[in-house]
């Protein structure tokens, strides 16, 4: 059967098979997300940094679906090759050769300290705080190399909660002699002050340096080229149109509220 087509109609059939192309090179990205990182990321799946990496990935037509876990089981399944990609993770030699970040990072944090209001006066630095205290920590998380320095050599003695207000917690009820965790604007002290009930009784001591916080993909995935890719593009691409500046807005202003 013959099929006669004028211009639009030939413009039409075009159009068509653009859109179907387009959907069909759709790629889908499985990334998994930390449950416990305060506005970042939640074990409902909300968060800041979820918003970003989906808006990211959106901006250059591809999807993502997000697993949440905890941060020890996202870390763990990216450096083994389990797993495509983890938000979000802060660089330390363990990673080396192993996990891949792109341009940009998602936020900053500082590594801060904090201790019993009735002991805060003792400790200003780091060399303040005496051999083998027992210092709180979460399982996985990376922090500041001259405390990781420490902690190689038996100077102090780390013990692993699931999240940094569970370690705010037994602080407060005297488990830990200090707590190290991770703050930034959206994960205040404050917030997890709050969140852990141990206003009255805990508070920074001080603070260490600060680092960034990417999302991190598996240097063992055949997809993590096309996957880096598509993510740097994208998150240029949220950057100029004002995406990424409304969902830090947005979750600004959900900080806030509370």
């Amino acid at each position: 059967m013959k099929i006669n087509l004028t211009l639009p109609g030939w413009i039409g059939l075009v159009l068509l098979l653009t859109i179907s192309c387009a959907a069909n090179s759709q790629t889908t990205y499985t990334i998994l997300a930390e449950d416990a990182a305060g506005h970042w990321g939640q074990a409902d799946g909300t968060g800041a940094g979820n918003d970003i990496v989906r808006a990211a990935y959106a901006a250059v037509g591809d999807n993502v679906v997000l697993k949440i876990v905890p941060y020890n089981r996202c870390k763990t399944y990216v450096m083994n090759g389990i797993a495509l990609a983890c938000f979000g993770m802060s660089w330390s030699d363990e990673l080396k050769d192993k996990v891949i970040f792109p341009r940009e990072p998602i936020y900053s944090n500082v590594a801060t300290i904090f201790i019993r209001k009735r002991d805060a006066q003792k400790y200003r630095k780091l060399t303040d705080v005496q051999p083998k205290s027992k210092i709180g920590t979460v399982l996985g998380y990376e922090y500041p190399q001259a405390f990781t320095d420490l902690v190689r050599s038996d100077i102090f003695v780390t013990d692993d909660a699931p999240s940094e207000v569970s370690s705010l917690k037994k602080l407060a009820a005297g488990r830990f002699d200090f707590v190290i965790a991770n703050v930034d604007d959206l994960k205040s002290a404050a917030y997890l002050l709050k969140q852990a009930e141990v206003e009255d009784t805990v508070q920074i001591a001080f603070e260490l340096e600060r680092s960034k916080t990417f999302i991190g993909f598996s240097a063992a995935r055949r997809e993590t080229a096309a996957a880096l890719h598509a993510f740097d593009a994208g998150m240029a691409k949220i950057k100029h149109n004002g995406t990424l500046a409304r969902i830090q807005m947005l979750w600004n202003a959900r900080r806030d509220a509370e």
